[in-house]
């Protein structure tokens, strides 16, 4: 009688356990394209100073193309590159990060390396600069956003 105790409780246990573990939050997997597409979007800052370092307007393209336009007036953007994605993720409150390669358009030759991150309700967009160097293997990656940092930027989608 003891074993057949023995054998409900453990199935119990078992049980409850497999529940518990498929009832745990998850991180959502997205494809790097997925997670790209979450940054796709006019977005817009007015409290910056609308000049080519510091534009009001970044436009993000779906064809992996940015833009950086000074004012929301202005009739062509200050500058473009283009996005090489090394990594994405989505973290624990559902913000999705990227980080990217941005070849620069000022100097050939320079390759930029940046974080970006787009908040859950995807109205918020972020960015962080890590370096700039020749070679793709020198750069180095911010993994976290830090708005005290002089390299860091936030702008809002564009209602």
């Amino acid at each position: 009688m003891n074993k057949n105790r023995s054998w409900v409780v453990l199935a119990v246990m078992v049980g409850c356990a497999l529940l518990l573990m498929g009832g745990a939050p998850k991180l959502q997997a997205l494809s790097d394209e997925e997670a790209y597409q979450r940054f796709v979007g006019t977005w817009v800052n007015t409290k910056y100073a609308g000049t080519p370092e510091q534009a009001q307007v970044t436009v993000i393209k779906p064809d992996y193309v940015g833009e950086d336009w000074p004012t929301p007036d202005s009739k062509s953007p200050v500058t473009n590159w283009k996005f090489i994605v090394k990594n994405t993720w989505v973290d624990e409150k559902g913000n999705t990060y990227c980080q990217y390669i941005a070849p620069s358009s000022k100097n050939p030759g320079w390759l930029n390396a940046w974080l970006m991150r787009v908040d859950k309700a995807r109205k918020v967009i972020e960015f962080q600069w890590g370096s700039a160097e020749t070679s793709e293997s020198a750069l180095t990656f911010p993994k976290t956003i830090d708005p005290k940092d002089p390299m860091y930027s936030i702008l809002y989608r564009e209602k």
